[in-house]
């Protein structure tokens, strides 16, 4: 096996480098201390397994996990992390990880762990499974509250609701959905009702809370200017 080792401590690395080479079947580990450098070992000398740290330096390995998921034939990849939140691992095996382990793990753990996933199997630390499960099923119930509450709107409902969620004022609103104000105060009026809430600003945390998403710049060609903004 060949590992590519992605880690910007040097003294880490290279001591752990030392220690996967004294393992049988493991025979020879890559460094990079930055996502260029692992591209380029990436293009030059394609290894069997990524391991990559997600913090180094400035650069996130999230940024690495998503290009590694467009190859086709891409080497498999495992996160070694010194952090064990499960919101970030969720994030990670949505972005195409196939393991978790953390730096603590013991070396002989830490080298099945290895094995597993290029056996095709996926790893996580029996410590970690129940909360990643935990995190999975609330996103998951997120998304279907979300999801429910947007289904009961109108296309043009949502769109008001969304300009709101973005900060926009009634006035943007109108402006910038080609409405008079009375329109949209109707919308708000029936946006409310649906929510079950008694004010603009208490519907918009509603909203956010199902998981409604603001507009984003590409979205307002008219360039209208947002609260705090410098225009």
């Amino acid at each position: 096996m060949v590992v590519l080792l992605v880690d910007d401590h040097r003294v880490f690395a290279e001591a752990l480098a030392g220690q996967l080479l004294a393992e049988h079947g493991i025979d020879r580990v890559e460094l990079a201390g930055s996502l260029d450098a692992a591209r380029a070992l990436l293009s030059s000398d394609r290894p069997d397994l990524v391991l990559l740290d997600l913090s180094l330096a400035e650069e996130s390995g999230f940024e690495l996990l998503t290009e590694l998921a467009t190859v086709e034939d891409a080497p498999t990849a495992v996160v070694l992390s010194g952090h064990s939140e499960p919101r970030l691992i969720v994030k990670a095996l949505e972005c195409g990880a196939k393991g978790w382990v953390s730096k603590t793990t013991r070396l002989d753990t830490l080298v099945d762990a290895l094995w597993q996933v290029i056996d095709g199997q996926m790893y996580l630390a029996p410590s970690t499974l129940q909360p990643v499960l935990t995190q999975l099923l609330a996103d998951l119930n997120s998304r279907k509250k979300s999801s429910a509450f947007e289904d009961t709107l109108t296309p043009r409902e949502l769109e008001v609701l969304r300009c709101l969620v973005s900060g926009m004022t009634r006035a943007e609103v109108a402006q910038h959905l080609f409405l008079s104000m009375n329109t949209v105060r109707t919308h708000v009026q029936s946006l409310l009702r649906r929510s079950d809430q008694h004010s603009a600003l208490a519907l918009v945390a509603f909203a956010r809370s199902q998981g409604v998403q603001g507009i984003d710049e590409t979205d307002n060609p008219h360039g209208l200017s947002r609260p705090g903004s410098s225009h």
